[in-house]
């Protein structure tokens, strides 16, 4: 019996060593590599290093190992349990077990005969199939080593409207950018600031850029923005193109060349309009547990819940955002019937990698349905991207430091048939405010208000500011350059045009974008 059970083991071992020197790079690596890896691991891709060849692959084994075995890579935040997306990058059990099967054993090539052609990208890093516009920056050389803000204009070189179809954006120093905004200015405002300032673009400091219309936006690890055939966002011809930069701390004398790669509806008759806007925001009253305030050594969950949408919408993507204490954000939506709808859930944020997810199926959510979330925020050292070693107590704000939650979406007025629209068929499944910091010793009053808003404080130190009122889609509904030659401001705005509803009084103090929210009765 001994025997009987020592020839069994005996066999079992040999027939795993040989099934595991079976697996080749040629036949069976090379395919998930290409697969799975070499879209951003290419010859000017955003990835740091080649996996274009076996001997690209083969120095970093050990790093590739683990990167499977954790889960690292390819980079795919959202849990495809809860909601599956357009072009998820997820490696199945068998081929991560492939992989380490290969590496386990030195990495044996195989039959070149059996090797499958790599991937070609021949549009200089990017993954677009068509490229009929880029809007690219004058290479610019940042200044500080603290938090940035820019904006370059693009002169609109079309005489007729184009719409856009799908956006690319390939940042210059990923490491360093926090994100880049793309918006257009009918006004020309923003290009004579541009001209008028030395250096390419211009800050806070020249002046402030006119946004007529948001076209989209890009995090780390962000991707391609693409909507569904016929659907897109109008240029007009008299519009100059606006990037907004935020480069964050760390990369003063480097050297920035973001660009944005554009592709047009081929055929522009009866184009749907596209809007990107964050529908779920970090103030109250959508904030319902707020102010986003996170105590150092704490673990704090936030919700956010939206009013009942007055129209329905057709949701194309959606694309959550938070900062370095972000431990997870999952997004759903209730409608009126009681049903709820799951958007999406990343129950591992990491910053690095603030994607649009697409939907498989473009979304139709009712009227009257709410959006909801839950946030968790991790301000403890056992949290490795904790910025602050002991930690710190952290609020809202504008820069890298600071925090934020918002959920941004692509969407467009629902029409019927929407929901039938297919992007992906693979593996388809169908108010309190924010306490004052005391290094920004502003208020704001009457809030609530019903006519004139008064805001007050140690806002700047420059002698000039240009203000500005936003709407929660990002639409700037007022601009006004303001004289103060006091060390504190008083300033008072004319409401009583505006509708009911949450806004931003914005303004820039030479070093940081500041806002405070207010609400219109």
């Amino acid at each position: 019996m001994i025997v009987k059970y020592l020839l069994t083991f005996t066999f079992s071992i040999s027939t795993f060593c040989l099934l595991a020197q079976d697996i080749f790079w040629s036949e069976h690596i090379a395919p998930i590599i290409y697969d799975n890896c070499s879209s951003c691991h290419h010859e000017d891709g955003i990835a740091p290093f080649k996996l274009m060849a076996y001997d690209d692959v083969v120095p970093y084994g050990d790093l590739i190992h683990h990167a499977v075995e954790e889960l690292e890579m390819p980079p795919w935040p959202a849990d495809p349990a809860y909601r599956h997306f357009v072009g998820e990058a997820r490696l199945k059990q068998s081929e991560i077990e492939a992989i380490h099967n290969w590496i386990d054993n030195d990495m044996p090539y195989g039959d070149p005969t059996l090797e499958p052609t790599p991937p070609v990208f021949p549009l200089q890093g990017s993954l677009l199939d068509q490229i009929d516009y880029t809007v690219a920056i004058e290479p610019y050389t940042l200044q500080s080593n603290t938090d940035e803000y820019r904006w370059f204009v693009i002169e609109n070189p079309f005489t007729e409207p184009v719409y856009i179809s799908q956006l690319e954006v390939l940042s210059g120093l990923e490491q360093i950018v926090h994100h880049a905004d793309l918006f257009y200015d009918l006004s020309g405002n923003s290009l004579a600031y541009d001209l008028a300032d030395p250096l390419p673009g211009f800050n806070g400091n020249t002046g402030w850029p006119n946004n007529d219309y948001y076209i989209n936006a890009w995090q780390p690890g962000g991707n391609i923005a693409s909507y569904p055939d016929n659907w897109g966002i109008m240029i007009p011809p008299e519009a100059d193109f606006v990037i907004e930069i935020h480069y964050g701390p760390g990369g003063i004398g480097l050297i920035d060349s973001t660009i944005m790669n554009l592709k047009f509806v081929a055929n522009p008759v009866d184009v749907r309009e596209v809007r990107a806007a964050w529908l779920l925001w970090d103030s109250a009253p959508m904030l319902v547990d707020g102010p986003l305030v996170i105590p150092a050594n704490e673990v704090v969950t936030f919700h956010q819940v939206s009013a009942p949408l007055s129209q329905a919408l057709s949701l194309i993507s959606i694309c959550p955002h938070m900062h370095w204490l972000g431990k997870s954000y999952k997004v759903w939506a209730e409608t009126p019937a009681g049903d709820t709808i799951k958007l999406i859930d990343i129950p591992q944020w990491d910053f690095h990698w603030q994607k649009y997810y697409t939907f498989q199926q473009v979304q139709k959510i009712p009227a009257g349905s709410v959006l909801k979330s839950e946030g968790v925020y991790d301000n403890t050292t056992n949290n490795h991207d904790n910025l602050n070693d002991p930690p710190i107590t952290v609020y809202k704000g504008s820069t890298t430091n600071d925090e934020m939650f918002l959920c941004y979406f692509i969407y467009a007025n629902y029409q019927s048939g929407d929901e039938d629209i297919v992007m992906d068929s693979t593996d388809y499944a169908s108010p309190t405010f924010e306490p004052l910091n005391v290094e920004e010793a502003y208020q704001v009053f009457p809030n609530p208000s019903t006519a004139v808003i008064h805001l007050t404080g140690e806002l700047s130190k420059e002698q000039k500011l240009n203000f500005q009122i936003r709407n929660t889609l990002g639409e700037v509904l007022h601009r006004s350059l303001r004289t103060n030659v006091q060390s504190t401001w008083n300033e008072s705005f004319d409401v009583k045009h505006l509708t009911s509803g949450i806004y931003f009084i914005e303004w820039w103090d030479g070093q940081r974008l500041r806002s405070v929210e207010f609400v219109k009765l």
